[in-house]
């Protein structure tokens, strides 16, 4: 299905910033590692310590995390990756190679239908009735996704479905999701993109979530929004390091910090329908793996407080860019028992690139 045109924008923008490490094409592989790849130079901050420390982040990953090691090897000295014989046909493997190149610069990694087994790249295509998507880790980045546009642009479309998604696997999880969405005030139907990565757990985390791009398909290949690194410098250090304790419940008393803190009102918990998003996929954080999400929904949020570091009005805390939000929730639908109490801390932080966000969840019984 086409996209439409954009929806008209309806609320604030998130502040744009111009960044100047764009990546080449479609993100999959930074400028400077497509230059370093056909000069045969190694990428900056790339040491010999690089590959004899295997606790690095960076030894899994080079750079972006969109190229492995082993990729980066095989394009340096020329190798052939692994799986691959003296008598597989090297004719064909390039030109399998450069199709695949090809759609991923195309359509900025989005639309692409070939596989090569050394690029760990796959590809899904879903039926309009695969439902399950919505519940799974798949379904939960395609709404993280949705909901950042919606926030970026004032927008307020609804997740339809997932059409297909292309998932690449590099010690990171990151998936290229094509969604149909709707406006449910005039029924109008967009093709909604979205990047979204699964990133490895720290900071005494149970779940993070990275988005790098999140758009309605161009009509025209080439002419949208394109993924963008992450700049982690940009973040204030308040929002980094491990997740906070659970708020105190005198937080909210009248002290010289009380501007940090902000209980939502429960009109704006009604308006602003994804803090059941948050909620819902911090359930999942606890439960990943052993349920299914749609099992346990519909939550119960009883109260949430958002603090925040900058000094703004107390109801403009809840749309600022950078929030940690501590939501009690109570979850109704619990097989064989009684309903059971929640707490879940949700930090949301961006880099000032339209697009970015992260979400770190962690969540509990509260009883335990």
């Amino acid at each position: 299905m086409e996209a439409v045109d954009e929806p008209p924008l309806r609320k604030r923008k998130v502040e744009e910033t111009i960044v100047s490490h764009d990546v080449v094409s479609s993100g999959f592989i930074s400028e400077e590692e497509w230059s370093a790849a056909v000069n045969n130079d190694p990428p900056s901050r790339w040491t010999d310590e690089y590959d004899d420390d295997d606790d690095d982040d960076d030894d899994d990953v080079v750079s972006s995390g969109f190229i492995s090691k082993e990729e980066w090897s095989a394009a340096v000295n020329n190798d052939p990756p692994s799986g691959w014989t003296d008598e597989d046909d090297d004719d064909v493997v390039t030109d399998l190679e450069q199709e695949l190149y090809r759609q991923i610069r195309e359509s900025d990694g989005f639309d692409v239908d070939i596989r090569i087994p050394s690029s760990f790249l796959y590809v899904y295509k879903c039926a309009n009735n695969d439902d399950y998507r919505d519940a799974d880790i798949v379904g939960i980045c395609a709404r993280v996704g949705l909901h950042w546009y919606n926030f970026h642009k004032g927008s307020n479309l609804m997740l339809m479905h997932v059409d297909k998604y292309n998932s690449r696997f590099c010690a990171l999880m990151t998936y290229h999701i094509t969604a149909e969405a709707v406006d449910p005030d005039n029924d109008s139907r967009f093709t909604f993109q979205t990047c979204v990565t699964q990133a490895t757990c720290k900071n005494n985390e149970d779940l993070r979530i990275l988005t790098e791009v999140c758009r309605i398909k161009p009509k025209i290949q080439g002419t949208g929004d394109k993924p963008k690194r992450w700049n982690g410098e940009a973040i204030d250090d308040f929002y980094k390091g491990n997740l906070p304790k659970w708020i105190s419940d005198d937080a909210l008393m009248p002290c010289s910090e009380q501007d940090q803190f902000y209980e939502v009102q429960e009109s704006e918990i009604r308006e602003h329908n994804w803090l059941n998003l948050y909620t819902e996929i911090a359930l999942y954080s606890l439960w990943e793996g052993d349920m299914r999400l749609e099992s346990r929904v519909p939550v119960q949020i009883m109260k949430v407080i958002v603090e925040t570091r900058e000094a703004v009005e107390s109801k403009e805390k809840l749309m600022a860019g950078n929030a940690i939000f501590y939501i009690s929730f109570r979850v109704l639908n619990v097989p064989h028992g009684p309903t059971q109490d929640h707490r879940a801390i949700v930090r949301r932080t961006v880099d000032g690139i339209p697009g970015h966000v992260c979400l770190q969840f962690k969540c509990w019984l509260q009883d335990l």
